[in-house]
């Protein structure tokens, strides 16, 4: 897996993400199972841990974690983290390309946040299968769906031709191949749930959107890297298919004034799922 997050920018979207995602979807899970079980639970894509910091304090059963992900420094921080005495934790370092869930035993829930979009249909695919037969659940939050916006100060989105046409470019730009195949970028939100039905499994979808509001300088450092990236995709992509560039520039410096005066807010959509084997 090529793909490479930055520890600082992993921690700076983590108390967002913790806001955004469906605590509905948690409790529904966590009573699938008597309180007295043991969990199996395999993270994927596990980066510093914030996907099991956030759900294991919120499943009353005991659990243990097999966290995989390809940075064995993200996987050293994540085994660091304090949580309840319930709970143990091991690291796989691997390549989730080609990484097979394990069957024996299966584990009892797989679970993964921000992680599909980088996925190609392939992956995607086995993994669902996967899950069918090992009748595993399946809790995978904050897939991007490609609707981002800027706001106004009131909280409105901004009718702007120039962001309508950046996020198109980046939206291209995501799915070009991160590690994991053809990434489906955006388009994942939309096929992870239908090909986990496909496979049998009883899916449900909750949105879970960040909201990073104008004028609040917490989410301001959150603001400035989103907005660093979409530009650099999207002049990327921009170059790759030979269309001119130079505007991107403008238009960052345009936006990152706006947010610095507090003049800006941004929403970026996300879409929570879980899939439980049939009955």
């Amino acid at each position: 897996m090529s793909a490479h997050f930055e520890a600082d920018w992993l921690s700076l979207r983590e108390p967002v993400d913790a806001r955004a995602r469906s605590k509905e979807l948690a409790e529904r899970l966590a009573r699938r199972w008597p309180e007295e079980n043991r969990l199996r639970i395999v993270d994927l894509g596990a980066g510093h841990g914030s996907n099991q910091r956030w759900l294991a304090p919120r499943l009353p059963q005991s659990q243990h974690w097999t966290l995989v992900d390809h940075d064995p420094q993200l996987l050293a921080w994540a085994e660091a983290t304090r949580l309840p005495e319930r709970v143990s934790t091991q690291a796989s370092i691997a390549n989730l390309g080609n990484w097979p869930l394990p069957g024996d035993p299966a584990p009892d829930l797989v679970t993964a946040s921000a992680f599909f979009d980088l996925a190609s249909k392939a992956l995607i695919d086995r993994l669902a299968a996967e899950l069918a037969e090992h009748q595993c659940a399946g809790l995978f939050a904050l897939s991007v769906d490609g609707h981002w916006a800027c706001l106004d100060a009131g909280g409105s989105p901004l009718q702007d031709p120039e962001t309508e046409q950046l996020r198109t470019l980046f939206n291209r730009h995501q799915q070009q191949d991160k590690g994991l195949g053809q990434a489906l970028g955006p388009e994942a939100a939309r096929f992870l749930p239908a090909c986990l039905e496909q496979a049998g499994m009883v899916v449900t979808q909750q949105p879970s959107p960040w909201l990073l509001p104008a004028g609040d300088d917490s989410l301001v450092p959150l603001a400035r890297q989103l907005l660093a990236g979409w530009a650099e995709a999207a002049r990327e992509q921009a170059n790759h298919e030979g269309l001119a560039a130079a505007w991107i520039d403008g238009w960052h410096r345009r936006l990152l004034d706006d947010l610095l005066a507090g003049q800006l807010g941004l929403s970026v959509g996300h879409v929570d799922v879980l899939a439980l084997p049939a009955e």
